[in-house]
């Protein structure tokens, strides 16, 4: 089961992935912001973790002004 699992994640972080080593990372940063965010529910924090956390994995990602 364990293995399934590792499968999984590493599936899922060659999916968001847009070079070799950015899939991992940004996988652990959007699970943790929703371990958070969900420890932090009904609070204005946990609306900011989330905000944050999408900016923070979507801008690099968005189109530049050479688009």
């Amino acid at each position: 089961m364990r293995e399934t699992y590792a499968a999984g994640v590493e599936e899922f972080a060659a999916w968001l992935s847009t070079d070799a080593d950015d899939g991992l990372p940004m996988v652990a940063t959007l699970v943790g912001a929703i371990l958070l965010a969900r420890a932090t529910a009904g609070t204005e924090l946990s609306e900011r973790i989330l905000e944050s956390t999408h900016r923070a994995v979507t801008a690099p990602h968005a189109p530049g002004p050479e688009s």
